[in-house]
């Protein structure tokens, strides 16, 4: 079915005469109009996509001051029109005396568009025309002059058989025949061949005569051949003495409502740019396609196929350009499709198709296809545009047995695809996807670890090189998780950065230091600063309210920043960090001696002191090089006044070689394991005797 454009369609729904509602198969809210709420006297916000219908016939009950039992009993008459495969038409009668007329249309994929028209007036007619039945034996004619004077319906009457016996100028208007042509023959002239073979028409008028009204909604043909959806209501006439008279018969056009209702559907479950199916009936149709698979055990391939660099195509050429070459690639996708495959749009620049299959080289094949229908190139006012496609592909049952897990397979394999150098059609690994998909559910566990209270911290103490006294401790987090228990820091905080858990993380360790060193009294308290938290807009708020909170001082925290944190965006770091100088706060640079930087770095950044990186003391002993570049380095902290701390001192020939170079500070297993903050000092202490430094407890 053909529709206009969208603007045209949201003219059309919002100034319909009647309310209408699209509920989806979950029984949400998916689309309604503004007549709708005026017809309920409803204020503006009071519905929403998504909200439950049982919650909105609740709050209409409210409103109206119906009881428990009265809106139970709507609730359930809406879950019994929604069930059934044809359209359900009621009247509901309310306090005030109006009359609503209710029509539950189910949709084919599940749901149903509610249709509300307020029929007072209506029912006045009909009343008016029961009123007139009584009449008719001593005034017809005055029956058949109200009739004949109603445009908005087809009003006409029945003989006992169905002759049509009046007919008015509604009637004319809707169906396209004049009286003269309509009176006389039987009212089945509108029905289609194949309802008049069945004998319908007979049994619509048996129906009115055994129930005391027939009523449906129904295809009818006009005049002209054309034909309109129109809403039937028989009402049976009788003597006093119960003899049939005959039928009055009131038929209303309901094609536009009919059209709206389906454009509705359509729209709920169809990307407007392209045409094609949005994601929601992706969804439901995989459902669907995986059920059929577990039944017959069959296979089923599902690919995600993203437009590289799209971005590029809009920024560069414009979003018209980019709307055409989306367009073109869908309705590619859509003309090569075989039997029994699917393709969906399902983000901006990215599609989705399946296919059940029973050779997996058939999966190739596919996959081929979809790629041909991106990389052809695009015509357009502009020129020729060429775009290319990363694709990712995943099976069932082989790959996941439910539909979440198939799309979660099919999306870590478009992220190695996107990652792809050459080959740009990934298949899902176990192997190598299995792990990216552990690393996502441990970054999805990182956003509650602190809610959870499962993060902690240790202290790990720095120590004076010639007296052994505790001059600081490094705050060290860690992470007891509750199913797979200690988790190491190099192994959670890449990922925490990643997905950007790092920066309330971070702030907690901060706070959470800075209280501990305040409680303690150390002198000093260094925490690691990552290149994101560096990044972040408003780390000089968090460091300044931290130290505000906790009223530790602010020449007792050091933060240990790394040589890649400083070089990701320079200007911004160096003004930072020129910000936390000014405020008293220690800097050192981590990790010193790893970097390909490190002069530069120095020269220009406002440290207060290098920390050098664990790998050169493991070697100093034995090493004659890693001791030339100790010393250098050290020469190097010592002419730039600044302060040298060595990492990783684990033995006493490893203390004895640093003391020799001339390091100022220490930190390491000899000296003390991280731990709680009241064992560090007493760690400290003892190595420090056992290594014959003299040790002074801060």
């Amino acid at each position: 079915m053909e529709f206009g454009d969208k603007a045209n369609f949201e003219t059309a729904f919002r100034f319909a005469s009647n309310g209408l509602l699209h509920v989806g198969p979950d029984k949400r809210l998916l689309l309604f109009n503004d007549q709708l709420l005026r017809m309920f006297d409803l204020p503006c916000g009071s519905l929403h996509q998504g909200m439950a219908l049982e919650t909105f016939l609740r709050d209409l009950g409210s409103r109206l001051g119906w009881n428990d039992a009265r809106t139970a009993n709507v609730i359930a008459n809406h879950d019994l029109w929604m069930a059934q495969k044809l359209p359900t038409s009621v009247e509901h009668h309310f306090d005030n005396g109006d009359v609503m007329r209710i029509a539950c249309h189910p949709l084919k994929d599940g749901g149903a568009v509610l249709t509300y028209d307020d029929v007072t007036a209506l029912r006045y007619i009909m009343a008016e025309h029961e009123k007139a039945e009584t009449q008719a034996r001593r005034s017809e004619r005055q029956l058949a002059l109200l009739v004949s004077g109603i445009t908005d319906y087809a009003i006409y009457l029945l003989s006992p058989d169905g002759i049509i016996i009046n007919w008015n100028i509604g009637a004319q208007r809707a169906k396209g025949y004049t009286a003269d042509e309509a009176i006389g023959r039987s009212f089945g002239m509108f029905w289609t061949e194949q309802d008049r073979a069945e004998g319908l028409p007979q049994k619509a008028l048996d129906a009115a005569v055994l129930n005391g009204r027939f009523e449906c909604e129904k295809e009818l043909f006009r005049k002209d051949g054309s034909w309109m959806w129109a809403h039937i209501l028989i009402s049976p006439l009788f003597e006093e003495d119960n003899t049939l008279l005959g039928f009055a018969k009131i038929t209303r056009d309901i094609t536009r409502q009919k059209q709206t209702a389906e454009k509705i559907a359509h729209l709920a479950r169809h990307d407007v740019l392209t045409g094609l199916p949005n994601r929601a009936r992706f969804i439901e149709r995989l459902s669907s396609e995986i059920r059929l698979a577990r039944e017959n055990s069959t296979w089923l391939a599902v690919a995600s196929i993203d437009i590289d660099d799209f971005k590029t195509i809009n920024d560069t050429l414009g979003y018209e350009t980019g709307d055409h070459a989306l367009k073109t690639v869908g309705a590619r996708m859509t003309g090569d499709l075989q039997p029994g495959e699917y393709v969906a749009r399902f983000g901006p620049d990215e599609y989705i198709a399946l296919k059940p299959y029973v050779d997996p080289a058939e999966i190739n094949a596919f996959a081929e296809r979809l790629n041909h229908a991106v990389r052809q190139p695009i015509e357009q006012s502009a020129g020729v545009i060429k775009l290319g496609a990363s694709i990712g592909m995943a099976s069932y049952p082989d790959d996941a047995d439910d539909l979440e897990k198939l799309l979660d397979g099919v999306d870590l394999a478009l992220a190695r695809a996107k990652k792809a150098v050459g080959e740009k059609i990934c298949y899902f690994s176990r192997t190598v996807d299995e792990s990216v998909r552990a690393r996502r559910a441990l970054a999805s566990d990182l956003w509650l670890a602190l809610d959870r209270g499962e993060f902690y911290l240790h202290y790990q103490p720095q120590c004076a090189i010639e007296t052994g006294e505790t001059i600081g401790h490094e705050a060290l987090i860690r992470w007891k998780h509750p199913i797979h228990g200690m988790v190491s820091p190099a192994e959670f905080v890449p990922i925490a950065e990643e997905c950007g858990a790092i920066i309330p993380i971070g702030e907690w360790v901060m706070r959470q230091a800075c209280s501990d060193a305040v409680s303690i009294g150390t002198d000093r308290i260094a925490v690691n600063l990552s290149a994101v938290q560096l990044s972040c807009p408003s780390i000089l708020d968090t460091i300044t309210d931290v130290l505000a909170s906790t009223g530790l001082d602010p020449q007792r925290l050091e933060l240990e920043v790394t040589e890649t944190a400083v070089i990701a965006d320079r200007e911004r770091a160096l003004d930072i960090l020129g910000q936390l100088k000014a405020m008293g706060v220690g800097l050192a640079l981590d990790d010193f001696g790893t970097g390909h930087s490190s002069l530069d770095t120095l020269r220009n950044f406002p440290f207060d002191r290098i920390k050098i990186d664990r790998s050169f003391a493991k070697d100093i002993v034995a090493d004659a090089r890693a001791r030339a570049f100790l010393f250098a380095m050290t020469v190097m902290g010592r002419s730039l006044n600044l302060s040298i701390l060595a990492e990783g001192v684990e033995s006493e020939e490893q203390l004895a070689v640093l003391k020799v170079a001339g390091l100022d500070e220490v930190q390491g297993f000899l000296l003390g394991r991280p731990a709680g903050i009241e064992e560090s000092g007493k760690t400290c202490a003892h190595a420090a005797a056992r290594s014959g430094m003299k040790y002074v407890n801060a």
